[in-house]
């Protein structure tokens, strides 16, 4: 059989779908015949198909090496490359394809695709927008087109690029689109019941399970919400990574005796939330250890009762379970009834409580504000508040505005609306968590937005004002002034009516204000 029958042969096999028999025929002849390009590309794109993209790679990049400037090689290499997340290596070669065929709407389609997985949308848009009306019946165009534009939260334009390809054929990624454009509209059990129907076409689909756990926990709805918050561990966009490749994953085992790595995935106030399930977890009987970024472990002494609060595995240590600290109250089977942790669970330290005291004083009343949580990601879009918009609390009489924030949103401070006054207390150098708790307990009200600041308020059992967006995060639920979860919080929630803060912040002022005056602080 000649060179081009038999690789003719697999090409035919694959364009049939058949494709262990086309990576069969290909191995045998790349064997004897290692310097084929030809072959080298298909087998490549065989064990793509296979779901095999690092045997890909291999093949492809060989393949690459004899002809590297073969534009469908480059093509084919960058698309596996998207496959393994290494986005910003396929944009290098796709600009590559560009340049030389310019009408390639292969390579532009995956160009939009490395772009929006990089969470650079507004480029994907355009690349996205334009395929699509070059290709109106392109459904994975309109697809991509629609999921980017809910990406900038242009959820109506999202919508009904959803619907058109609805009217032809219900998908569960159209499904995924009208779930979070419901989100938008605040109309929560209609997102949720196209969540379920996403799982009920397609069961293992995390994005769907996780995004209808955080509508189910934010409803209270805790024993339905816990399952499906597991999803998070499959997600695509942000997979969370076991701390150790080798020790098994605790579904409920009996612990006693054991040891039980506890690892933290998500952000700092999600950890000063989570902490408290330490105490339980030492009641099994097992030997606990929490693994944290360093800046955690210090404030997370008071929280540990016997457990170890580490920031790097120990050399040499071994565990019987690992778990990721937010899969503890699915454990723990937590309802809203049950959840664990008193508070106060974690300590200022005296010391530094009267170091900042003497620094800040007793004069007035002392209200400590942060107003920006981290921009990463999209867990910030609507969460942080503009600094000027804090300025009624400033205007209130015998009032004393202090800086609890750290690192972004800082530079606002230069840039302050007339009138408006705020104290900065320079901590630098020094334990960020320990001295801003310590500067905490001086204060006589906190007044946040949704950062760390929020939950280490709450775990100190400090009276503090939380200030929200309209679908807040699932801690503080959906209605209400409350959140079981820390009971000395006080939640102000951003109405629908509500162009921007100031209103909001306004209304926190009058109240301050008001109860200033019924009960005016000591002198």
């Amino acid at each position: 059989m000649g060179i081009g029958v038999e690789l003719d042969q697999a090409e035919a096999l694959m364009n049939a779908g058949r494709i262990s028999e086309a990576a069969a025929i290909l191995t045998a002849f790349v064997a004897r015949k290692p310097r084929e390009s030809r072959a080298l590309h298909m087998l490549g794109v065989t064990h793509a198909m296979l779901g095999q993209q690092r045997d890909a790679e291999g093949f492809l990049q060989r393949a690459r090496a004899l002809k590297p400037q073969a534009v469908r090689i480059l093509t084919d290499l960058a698309i596996v490359l998207i496959m393994l997340r290494r986005d910003r290596d396929a944009l290098a070669l796709l600009d590559k394809v560009r340049k030389r065929e310019p009408e390639l709407r292969l390579a532009s389609f995956y160009t939009g695709v490395a772009l929006a997985n990089l969470e650079r949308h507004s480029e994907a848009l355009e690349i996205f927008g334009r395929l699509s009306q070059l290709e109106p019946d392109n459904d994975l165009c309109l697809l991509n087109y629609a999921t980017v534009l809910g990406a900038l939260n242009r959820f109506e334009e999202a919508e009904a690029v959803a619907d058109r390809l609805l009217m032809k054929k219900t998908t569960t990624e159209a499904l995924l689109v009208k779930g979070f454009a419901a989100i938008s509209r605040e109309s929560l059990d209609e997102a949720i019941e196209f969540f379920d129907r996403v799982l009920a076409r397609d069961p293992d689909h995390a994005e769907a399970a996780y995004n209808r756990a955080g509508l189910r926990l934010l409803k209270g709805d805790l024993a339905a919400g816990w399952p499906d918050y597991e999803a998070r561990l499959r997600r695509d966009l942000s997979r969370v990574k076991p701390a150790l490749d080798d020790v098994p994953h605790w579904a409920g085992e009996p612990l006693g005796g054991k040891s039980l790595l506890v690892y933290a995935e998500q952000g700092l106030g999600d950890i000063l939330l989570i902490c408290r399930y330490l105490p339980p977890l030492a009641e099994l009987g097992c030997n606990v250890f929490f693994l944290v970024p360093a800046a955690m472990t210090r404030i997370l002494r008071g929280a540990s009762d016997g457990a170890h609060i580490i920031d790097k595995v120990p050399e040499g240590r071994s565990f019987d379970f690992q778990i990721p600290m937010m899969s503890l109250p699915h454990r723990f089977a937590t309802s809203i009834a049950t959840i664990p942790g008193k508070v106060p669970y974690l300590f200022a330290e005296p010391q530094a409580v009267e170091h900042w005291r003497k620094i800040i004083g007793v004069e007035g009343f002392k209200i400590g504000i942060a107003w920006q949580g981290n921009p990463a990601g999209r867990a910030d879009i609507g969460r942080s508040i503009p600094l000027a918009d804090f300025r009624p609390l400033s205007q209130i009489p015998g009032v004393r505005l202090i800086s609890l924030q750290k690192n972004h949103g800082l530079e606002q401070v230069d840039h302050l609306p007339a009138g408006m006054t705020i104290e900065q207390l320079d901590s630098s150098g020094s334990d960020g968590f320990i001295d801003t708790a310590a500067i905490m307990m001086n204060m006589d009200l906190i007044v946040t937005s949704d950062t760390s600041i929020a939950n280490l308020a709450g775990a100190l059992g400090l009276p503090a004002w939380i200030v929200l967006k309209r679908i807040p995060d699932w801690r503080w639920l959906l209605e209400g002034e409350q959140t079981p979860w820390f009971p000395t919080l006080k939640l102000f929630r951003r109405e629908r009516q509500m162009q921007d803060w100031r209103q909001l912040l306004q209304q926190i002022a009058d109240r301050i204000e008001g109860q200033l005056v019924c009960a005016p602080p000591s002198p």
